[in-house]
């Protein structure tokens, strides 16, 4: 069985930079606490003398101005995720082995890529650059993996018909045993995977059972482990950016609720059962959020979907400012199904009606989303435009979310004072003939900060306009409330 190993090292670290590149040159560590005693897992280039397996308290002792960075697992899974859907692109065979660790079935494929050599390219080609895979060729799994780990450059190391001969000087720290089978072996003076090939098999089953066998074994060069092919799982995916960054847990659920209702009407999903969900928020000014979401029971509506993520949202969400949300609804089943209500439910029928309406009215106006909900994002916000969303009806509404009373320029003219003396409102001037009130905010935090002076302002005719300076741009704009 020809098998390519293609090794993913430092996938931790990798990600990393890829999402804070100006750590690139800073010694920095990844930590895992899920233990309770935090244990490095990874560590960034520029931290020598550190590896994964030390304690915190060591890694520091050996370089206190180490960067600490907290693993975030969910977002190196779904890297490394990525890479195997890109790597079946290539072979109808990937098994994923640990985090960072892949295998691809070779056989039968050659002559489709022009050749051995064009298809491991092709493997090669198919992973992000910056995640620099290192590939080993070998028959069988082991071997292929051992010359994966050898590999120092872009080209494949591809192991000889004798594999022993190959593995003969390795070190057995790349067994796939138990540590306490390696500690054992280094007892008796087995430092090599020659050595232990030399050995009487007989002797190393006494010892160690059927992992002295297994060592014995694999150290031979044989490997008759079968190469297990991910099961494919359907999934869709669903995203829409915000409107505008915000932390309103409110504008990020009803992101949520859109993209469920896309989701659930998808075709490949109709009638269907979801035994999950993840949440992927992209962030202003800092790493991606991200969080997954079992159900208790498998769920065949955005409504029973909804619930559940909303619960789990309300105690843990991400603490900056939402851009945009990437959601992925996946375990889709047959499901076994949830008895039927004696009564219709009132609020589905109600939907369904509308969603017919809506359908109406498109087909009438020959246009987009007709029909809108308003949903309340920030009630209290001083900006009008950021306190009530509308959001269509229809799933396939796009990124049509967009706030409510929205700004328009206008011409002002202004007064000694930088006040507002006249107002050009549809094509003509208006004296403001008193100013009712005023206020201003500076919300300098914001991703887009805003500084504002408003001003509520009669007319002649005694009706009244809210107008504001933006003190950023030097701009006046008429608020509609």
């Amino acid at each position: 069985m020809r098998v390519a190993c293609v090794l993913i090292s430092h996938l931790r670290a990798k990600v990393e930079l890829r999402r804070q590149p100006h750590l690139r040159d800073r010694p920095a560590v990844i930590v895992d606490r899920s233990a309770g005693k935090p244990v490095v897992v990874d560590a960034l280039p520029a931290a020598t003398g550190v590896a994964a397996g030390m304690t915190l308290e060591e890694a520091l002792s050996r370089r206190p101005d180490t960067i600490v960075l907290e693993a975030e697992e969910p977002a190196y899974r779904r890297v490394f995720e990525q890479a195997l859907t890109a790597l079946q692109g290539v072979s109808d065979r990937v098994e994923g082995e640990g985090l960072g660790t892949a295998y691809a079935g070779l056989d039968g494929l050659e002559a489709l890529h022009g050749g051995e050599a064009a298809l491991v390219r092709a493997l090669r080609e198919a992973i992000p650059r910056d995640l620099a895979p290192r590939i080993g060729v070998a028959e069988g799994k082991f071997p292929a993996c051992v010359a994966a780990r050898t590999s120092r450059g872009p080209e494949a190391v591809a192991v000889p018909e004798e594999a022993g001969a190959f593995l003969a000087p390795r070190a057995i720290d790349l067994l796939p045993v138990s540590r306490e089978t390696i500690e054992g072996l280094l007892r008796f003076g087995l430092h090599t995977m020659g050595a232990v090939a030399a050995m009487r098999l007989e002797l190393l089953i006494d010892q160690f059972g059927n992992e002295g066998r297994l060592a014995w074994e694999l150290c031979q060069g044989i490997d008759e482990r079968p190469l297990v092919p991910l099961a494919t799982e359907e999934a869709v995916v669903e995203r829409i950016a915000l409107p505008f960054a915000s932390t309103s847990l409110e504008l990020m659920l009803a992101g949520v609720d859109t993209l469920l209702k896309r989701a659930f009407a998808r075709p490949v999903v109709r009638g269907r059962y979801a035994s999950r969900a993840e949440l992927a928020c992209l962030l202003h000014g800092a790493p991606p959020w991200e969080k997954a979401f079992h159900f208790r029971r498998e769920v065949g509506s955005r409504e029973a979907a909804s619930s559940t993520i909303r619960r789990q949202l309300e105690d843990d969400h991400p603490e900056a400012p939402v851009e945009e949300l990437v959601l992925e609804l996946a375990g889709l089943g047959e499901g076994a199904g949830e008895q039927m209500g004696l009564f219709r439910d009132v609020r589905e029928g109600r939907e369904r009606r509308l969603a017919e309406v809506e359908r109406q009215l498109q087909a009438r106006l020959a246009s987009g989303p007709a029909l809108y909900r308003m949903a309340a994002i920030a009630p209290w916000h001083p900006a009008p435009e950021m306190r009530v969303l509308q959001v269509p009806l229809d799933p396939a509404g796009g990124d049509a979310m967009r706030p409510l009373a929205l700004p328009t320029p206008v011409a002002v003219e202004e007064g000694p004072e930088g006040q507002p003396v006249a107002v050009r409102l549809e094509r003509e001037w208006e004296r403001v003939a008193r100013i009712e009130d005023r206020w201003s905010f500076d919300l300098w935090w914001l991703p887009a900060p805003l500084n504002r002076a408003y001003y509520r302002v009669s007319r002649a005719d005694g009706r009244q306009v809210t107008i504001f300076r933006d003190q950023r741009e030097e701009r006046w704009y008429q608020q509609a409330c």
